[in-house]
């Protein structure tokens, strides 16, 4: 029976001992050359888009001034009417409607104007947005290819973006395989300190 137990134990020692013999494959990434951008980052420090937003800011300043004006010359026409209907003597119906008419005219105008001129808004914001970010896109790519990347993940900080958002568990590359400031370069915006 001893002899048996001992048996096993070494069968199973042997066993254990060639399970855990190290294995020679290797990885098959080998070449593959991996990077990643902040685009929010880039986004951030580019000059297209500190432009953008300063003909955002220009475009509402002037939508804001004429919706203004519209606005003070309803009220102007409103208060006007609303003393004429204090005073309705010798006034017909007919110039009592005419100048109800012509208030609501007036206060559709200025609407109409505000819900058009945030369309408008809008619609610019997307197209010039767009037009930035395939810019950004396409300098990635350039930089990607000249420094020799096959593949390069967006890698942004602000999740709230509704966008993907990669995730990177562990980098022991200290940050030379981050194309970002590479990117902003190219685009001839100097990267801002760290």
């Amino acid at each position: 029976m001893k002899k048996s137990f001992f048996i096993a134990i070494i069968l199973l020692i042997s066993q254990l001992g060639f399970s855990q013999a190290p294995k020679t494959a290797k990885p098959t990434t080998q070449g593959l050359k991996l990077a990643y951008v902040y685009e929010d980052y880039i986004l951030q420090n580019v000059k297209e888009m500190t432009s953008l937003q300063a003909e955002i800011a220009s475009k509402k300043v002037g939508f804001e001034t004429k919706l203004e004006q519209k606005a003070k010359k309803y009220q102007e026409e409103f208060a006007e009417y609303q003393a004429m209907m204090k005073d309705i003597t010798g006034l017909t119906t007919d110039s009592l409607n005419a100048k109800l008419k012509r208030v609501q005219n007036i206060k559709k105008d200025a609407d109409d104007f505000q819900t058009n001129s945030e369309a408008e808004l809008q619609k610019m914001i997307q197209e010039k947005f767009l037009a930035i970010r395939e810019k950004v896109n396409a300098t990635i790519k350039t930089v990607a290819t000249e420094k020799g990347y096959k593949i390069v993940f967006r890698r942004n900080a602000n999740a709230g973006n509704n966008e993907s958002n990669t995730v990177m568990l562990y980098s022991a590359d200290n940050g030379k395989d981050d194309l970002t400031d590479a990117v902003l370069v190219k685009m001839g915006t100097v990267p801002p300190k760290k």
